[in-house]
């Protein structure tokens, strides 16, 4: 790139005409005489501000990334600019020094959970994801509703990532090339390495092409680790680890829903008795148009549990998926699935018919507590944006926080989402100890998720009231925001509605209750 020229601020002020219009942001001048006329706000509101310093107004207005995508305009700076700002991407690799913006222990509280290994996996991760190529496929796919690309899809397995977000085990030997290279290794990986990792990848704040990713994998894999035969870890499990074949759990139905011991779709042995045809439909399936194999809830014996068993369903012409709409992007290819008499192997049943129900509870600790990661990942984000609109929008002559009830909503922010963070790290912890399945854990990852998703209904609330219109509208100020407010309400009803989770916790605790105990 050529050399910036330097101008005084007398000579941008002549240049303020229709054909000679120059400007000035954060110290830079940029030539728009081209670009006002398309300009998204109108060629006028250019023209207006020609030949002065602009910076107050463009913040107020545009994101960072907008002064990334018109480099091309700069002139030079003025003789007297600021220390130039970085680049919006250079910026997306670092760590926020914003309050709040990231867990206390990556802004200098020490905390025992993590050493070394974690700072640089964050580090790694942070990275890893601000690569153009997956931003601007986060992006687009969020905005046309598309799939993530194969590319990306790829770019991220080989890296680790799809490993990674199982969390420990033997798969994160899968990745040739180690686990982002190496920055750490499989046998010191822990739940808050998975956590971190979890967390970094939904920074782009495109949850449909998050879910389209890896919604699906990350929790119908743990089924094939724990319950799966020898021949599904050797010819399925590498496909998926490597990002070259993608599953999905396919367990809700239309006439089942928390009730999963409710579900009707049929498994049957045909006359030869080495096959399972299987007959049903089952209803929000994230990432089942990518699938390739479906992780499905079956009945093979009579009602209730006991009848439940799970199966391993490969794509097949009988196995159809249809898109449904849901508030967030399509790109998460949530589907509607038919089971039109699909014929499966019996070698595709995990461990032992009538067993289904157990392995789909097991399941469950680790799904929701990934749930609770995600969505505090998505509300700290939210924070953040809103932190950043506060300190810099005016309003009545002053900045936006210098209003009484603007602090206390952010007050409320910062203390909820540092709460319920105190509480994601106890039973991450515990989870590190004595695995994610124990008896013990139950009732508090509950209670982890009821409270998550209620602190995201306070944060997405809050956030939308600070930002005002901007916080209804997808582009622009207030694109997270928005995006966080439309979509929080989604975690809330899967995994398990907060207030069947609210429930369990609460006769968990009833069933724990010493009889002595009185006043």
């Amino acid at each position: 790139m050529p050399e910036m020229k330097t101008f005084t601020r007398e000579e941008v002020a002549q240049h303020n005409t229709a054909k000679d219009c120059w400007m000035i942001i954060d110290g830079d001048v940029y030539d728009v005489s081209t670009f006002a006329k398309f300009h998204p706000g109108g060629k006028q509101t250019l023209l207006e501000l020609g030949g002065k310093d602009v910076t107050e107004d463009f913040w107020g207005l545009h994101r960072h990334e907008v002064l990334d995508k018109y480099q091309r305009l700069k002139k030079g700076r003025v003789t007297d600019a600021p220390p130039p700002r970085p680049s919006a991407l250079e910026e997306s690799k670092k760590l926020s020094k914003v309050p709040f913006a990231e867990p206390a222990v990556f802004q200098g509280l020490p905390l025992p959970y993590f050493n070394k290994s974690h700072f640089a996996l964050r580090k790694a991760m942070r990275e890893f994801m601000a690569d153009p190529d997956i931003m601007d496929d986060a992006l687009e796919c969020e905005e046309t509703m598309n799939g993530p690309s194969k590319e990306v899809r790829k770019k991220m397995a080989v890296a680790g990532l799809t490993a990674m977000g199982l969390g420990p085990g033997e798969h994160l030997k899968l990745v040739p090339g180690g686990l982002l290279g190496g920055v750490v290794k499989p046998e010191e990986f822990d739940h808050f390495h998975e956590m971190i990792v979890q967390e970094e990848r939904v920074r782009h704040f495109c949850p449909g092409w998050e879910d389209g990713l890896e919604g699906g994998n990350a929790i119908s894999i743990p089924v094939i680790l724990k319950y799966g035969n020898e021949w599904m870890k050797k010819e399925v499990l590498p496909g998926l680890i490597m990002g070259d074949t993608v599953s999905c759990l396919s367990i809700t139905e239309a006439y089942a829903g928390s009730d999963v011991a409710a579900i009707r779709t049929t498994a049957k042995k045909d006359a030869s008795g080495e096959n399972y045809v299987v007959a049903g439909t089952k209803k929000w399936i994230t990432a089942g148009q990518y699938s390739d194999w479906f992780v499905t809830a079956v009945r093979t014996g009579g009602k209730n549990a006991a009848g439940v068993s799970m199966i391993l369903v490969p794509k097949s012409d009988q196995v159809i998926c249809s898109k449904i709409k849901t508030k967030y992007s399509s790109a998460a290819g949530t589907v509607f699935i038919a089971y039109e008499d699909a014929v499966v192997p019996t070698k595709c049943l995990f461990g032992k018919e009538g067993k289904g129900f157990q392995i789909i509870m097991s399941n469950f600790n680790h799904e929701r507590w990934m749930i609770c990661v995600v969505n505090l990942a998505r509300a700290r984000k939210c924070t953040e944006e809103t932190f950043k609109w506060a300190m810099q929008r005016k309003i009545f002559g002053t900045k936006l926080v210098e209003q009484a009830v603007i602090r206390e909503k952010l007050a409320q922010m910062f203390s909820a989402l540092e709460t319920v963070t105190a509480l994601q790290y106890e039973v991450t912890y515990s989870m590190c100890q004595k695995g994610s399945q124990s008896p013990l854990l139950g009732g508090r990852i509950a209670l982890l998720k009821y409270t998550t998703t209620r602190v995201c209904h306070l944060i997405a609330d809050n956030a939308v009231q600070i930002l005002g219109g901007r916080g209804v509208t997808r582009t622009g100020m207030g694109r997270i925001v928005e995006a966080f407010h439309r979509t929080y309400k989604i975690p809330a009803v899967y995994g398990g509605s907060e207030e069947i989770l609210a429930d369990l916790a609460v006769r968990m605790a009833i069933k724990a209750f010493p009889p002595e105990a009185k006043l």
